[in-house]
């Protein structure tokens, strides 16, 4: 046996001896990991403890979370006495010992692990921990090796975690984390924990710590709002790390949790005042300086020190003029950015300011103050569009900021006028830009052969994307149209309006930049239709075999009720070949509403060019079969108004159209059929005001209804509510309710499941309304209910046929609900696999039977491992879990 461990054993044995002396040792500490190579990492244990404690520790045993564990070696302070060949630690100030204990270790396998420490004890007299004299000290860290999101480093805690503060002063303290990765970082405050794990719930319970203590969950700040009774008392605030997916979710990276001394004393001092600053964002390359002020209200002398990212991260930051001031002092930062700094997550400056009181008005307190500053990448540069015959050839120069893993190339149709905010990343969604490719980063060019209509000018934006999911600001604007290689379409006019002799005029142009070389004629035009205004079951209904033959009348059909579509298929003739087609156009649908005393205009219209202006003509009342102009619109609405209720007027519109593209007609003109509405009081209800009550525990929902509290909402003779609902966000409301003639103002006789989106109407009777027609309001605001994925499996089950837990499978039915699909896989203490099973109902409603697979024989009694692959039902797509654990079978 090792001098060191005969020594360690001694010591153990001196300090249990001795604990109720109060000689034991243990503040605070925290586990961090860095990332070496694979899956093999560098886990250092950092702990803080008394100096005058008789006990101390050479070296302590980490237990690396995959049922291995070593001996880590004390490596900090000097080397000497019973420790040697170890480090004795670093003694601090007020009676603190810092210890740093270091190893390596490679994990079989990617997954999740929990490295964990325990040490007899912690310090005597902790107020939020009873008996602390005796509570084993416990610390661990989730370490998560996925090799999809790639390999990681734990965030370092730059502040030590013991703090001091005084009773009636506010208490904060930062951890001052920093990850190399650029990761995002999200804090919350846990119990601390003792012997193997267990958490003491004493740890903000109001009995021992009086007012509340908070953390904010993106700075870090821990708040204590306001320390009452003097004390030691011990947190612990759970630094959870996340990284963006290449599927755009954020997942768990890994859980550092830092347990933290503070130190309450009575005192006649105030605490110093850091005057705010920022946020900052600049573009790398630019330089973020700023004066930064401390104060103490008491006068007293105060130093101003700051710790975070940017002094991490070359080139680093500076942060010059005197440390320390009389009553005040003032520092400047400067930090020059470059491409290094660009990351997805603001940087955190994390300024403190300490106070240097008379002995008397001691301890000295300490202000925290949080900067974010935000780097981001300079645009792409130089994008261009070419359109050609494949489609709109783009390129670009290669980015300023190297480092990007890809390009993300947008488009949207026309112009967008959209000039980016100074912080302003990425493409955002109210540009009207939707992303179409993505290129590696060191290509610079793209083409774009999904754009296919001619006569569109096509637009686009490029960003590079970092490997940390951060996005440079876009490009500049390039916009391009394809060349006039097919025809294009230009009138779809209504001529006769009819049920059944209407008639409409369709032209297009010729194809004015063909290949006549490349395609020789001869050539065939192909007139298609379609009914409805999306419609594409299209139908050849005229040819022409002349490249000027470019219109055609097309007679008995149904213009009055009907939304026709029209393309131009073009052929090379008599091969047959179809070389190109125009983009389809409808004729301008008109529809007309009535309500009191006006009538709303409003039409449909798809197309490739865009109707600027809208002329109404409405029928003379005194010469039939004479529309005269009232007006225009540069939308797709109109509303007449001043009309007389009960009266039939008859309307129809003249639109004016333009394409964005080049060398195309101007002022496409092209008429609506006729419509006629009626001028009347037929108001519809309000929609009701929707509150829900969802429980998943008791598998309830009760919807409550309400009239909005005005009186033309409430004046009109209540008939029902109706309900509609969708099970998924992709999924269409129906167009009749799926639960109707509700008339009590809740409801709660539902199908399951209750997941999904849910709509409520009213339908009243207006008084105002000679007919007594019976109307339904718009919809009330949508709410939707999450599913409630659960599943619970048992930890023990004994297949010996006497009729009682025979089955390995859910504990019961409601711990096992909205499961889409279920693969489990057991296997036995060897690693080989007894089970597998990829069926999803056979398994939550049979199980296993306890039998091999291969040969159907009865395992032996022992303890089986499982791996379920689970993907849970949701409103959107979910991703798959893993769940993993062990059962105990017995016969």
């Amino acid at each position: 046996m090792s001098r060191i461990r005969i020594l360690k054993i001694l010591l153990t044995v001196f300090t249990l001896s001795v604990s109720f002396l109060h000689a034991t040792h243990n503040r605070a500490g925290e586990i961090t990991f860095r990332h070496i190579t694979g899956n093999t990492y560098e886990v250092t244990i950092t702990t803080y403890t008394k100096t005058s404690a008789p006990a101390d520790r050479c070296e302590l045993e980490i237990f690396w979370g995959d049922n291995t564990s070593a001996i880590l070696p004390r490596i900090n302070g000097p080397i000497g006495g019973m420790c040697a060949p170890n480090g004795m630690g670093e003694p601090l100030v007020s009676d603190v010992k810092v210890n740093i204990y270091r190893g390596v270790h490679s994990y079989p396998s990617a997954g999740t692990y929990t490295i964990r420490t325990q040490d007899p004890n912690r310090n005597s007299g902790i107020a939020n921990i009873p008996n602390s004299v005796n509570v084993v000290f416990f610390l661990q860290t989730t370490l998560i090796i996925d090799p999809i999101l790639g390999p990681n480093s734990s965030p370092e805690l730059l502040n030590p975690p013991i703090d001091e503060g005084c009773t009636g002063r506010l208490f904060v303290h930062n951890a001052a984390a920093f990850d190399a990765d650029g990761d995002s970082l999200a804090y919350s405050l846990i119990n601390v924990r003792g012997v193997n794990g267990i958490e003491f719930g004493t740890t903000y319970d109001p009995a021992f710590v009086q007012d509340p203590v908070t953390i904010d969950s993106v700075t870090g700040d821990l708040i204590w709002n306001t320390p009452q009774v003097q004390g030691q008392f011990n947190f612990a605030i759970e630094i959870r790390e996340y990284r963006k997916s290449a599927f755009g979710v954020y997942a768990l990276l890994s859980r550092v949790t830092r347990d933290l001394q503070v130190t309450i004393q009575a005192c006649n001092n105030e605490p110093p005042v850091i005057t705010p600053a920022g946020p900052f964002c600049v573009v790398a390359g630019d330089t973020v300086n700023f004066n930064i002020t401390a104060s103490d209200p008491d006068g007293h002398p105060v130093t101003l020190t700051a710790l975070g990212g940017p002094f991490e991260i070359a080139p680093t930051a500076n942060l010059s003029g005197n440390t320390t001031g009389i009553g005040s002092v003032t520092r400047q930062f400067n930090w020059v950015t470059n491409c290094n700094h660009v990351r997805q997550q603001d940087h955190f400056v994390y300024f403190r300011a300490e106070d240097d009181p008379p002995i008397s008005n001691r301890p000295s307190l300490t202000a925290y103050q949080t900067v974010r500053i935000k780097v981001i990448s300079p645009p792409p540069l130089n994008l261009q569009a070419v359109g050609s015959i494949t489609g709109i050839e783009l390129s670009w120069d290669a980015q300023v900021c190297p480092g990007h893993a890809r390009y993300e190339i947008y488009r949207r149709e026309e112009p967008s006028g959209w000039d980016p905010d100074s912080c302003e990343v990425g493409v955002p969604g109210y540009t009207g830009f939707e992303r179409i490719g993505t290129v590696n980063a060191n290509t610079f060019f793209y083409n774009d052969n999904s754009a296919e209509r001619i006569g569109i000018t096509y637009c686009y934006r490029v960003v590079a994307v970092f490997p940390d999911g951060g996005e440079s600001i876009a490009s500049a604007e390039a916009c391009a149209e394809l060349p006039i290689t097919a025809p294009v379409m230009t009138n779809v006019d209504v001529e006769v309006t009819d049920s059944v002799n209407g008639e409409i005029n369709v032209a297009w142009t010729r194809p004015y930049d063909l290949d006549t070389l490349f395609f020789p004629p001869p050539y065939r035009y192909y007139l298609m239709r379609a009914t409805g205004i999306n419609d594409s079951n299209f139908v050849p209904i005229h040819f022409a075999d002349q490249l000027t033959d470019t219109t055609f009348t097309d007679v008995g059909i149904n213009t009055r009720d009907s939304i026709y579509r029209y393309k131009i298929d073009f052929y090379l003739w008599p091969d047959s070949i179809k070389i190109g087609e125009a983009v389809p156009a409808t004729q301008p649908f008109l529809r007309t509403r009535g309500s009191n005393g006006q009538i709303a205009l409003t039409y449909q219209f798809n197309g490739p060019w865009r109707n600027d202006t809208m002329f109404v003509f409405r029928e003379n009342d005194s010469i039939p079969g004479q529309f005269d102009s009232i007006g225009f619109s540069l939308t797709s609405n109109y509303l007449d108004t001043g009309l007389v209720n009960g009266s039939i007027y008859c309307y129809r519109i003249l639109t004016i159209g333009n394409f964005r593209a080049d060398n195309l007609p101007e002022d496409l003109l092209n008429r609506s059929q006729i419509s006629c509405g009626m001028a009347l009081d037929t108001s519809r209800p309000c929609p009701p005001l929707v509150f829900n009550d969802f429980s998943c525990d008791l598998d309830f929902l009760e919807i409550h209804f309400e009239d909005p509290p005005v009186d033309d909402c409430q004046r009109q003779e209540f008939l029902f509510y109706s309900i509609y609902y969708r099970p998924k966000l992709e999924d269409e409301f129906p167009d009749r309710p799926t639960y109707t003639n509700i008339t009590t103002n809740r409801f709660s006789d539902f199908n399951e499941p209750f997941k999904g989106c849910y709509k409520v109407t009213v339908t009243k009777r207006n008084p105002e309304d000679p007919s007594g027609t019976p109307r339904e309001s718009e919809f009330g605001e949508e709410f939707c209910i999450e599913a409630c994925p659960q599943l619970k499996l048992p930890n023990v089950f004994s297949p010996n046929g006497d009729g009682r837990n025979d089955f390995f499978l859910p504990v019961t039915n409601p711990q096992a609900r909205d499961i889409k699909f279920i693969n489990i896989k057991i296997f036995n203490r060897w690693g080989n696999m007894v089970y597998e099973n990829k069926n999803t109902e056979e398994f939550l409603f049979e199980g296993w039977d306890g039998r091999d697979r291969e040969t159907n024989q009865p395992v032996s009694e022992g303890v089986y491992f499982y791996v379920a692959q689970v993907i849970f039902h949701g409103l959107t797509p979910q991703d798959e879990v893993s769940l993993k654990g062990t059962i105990h079978l017995f016969r």
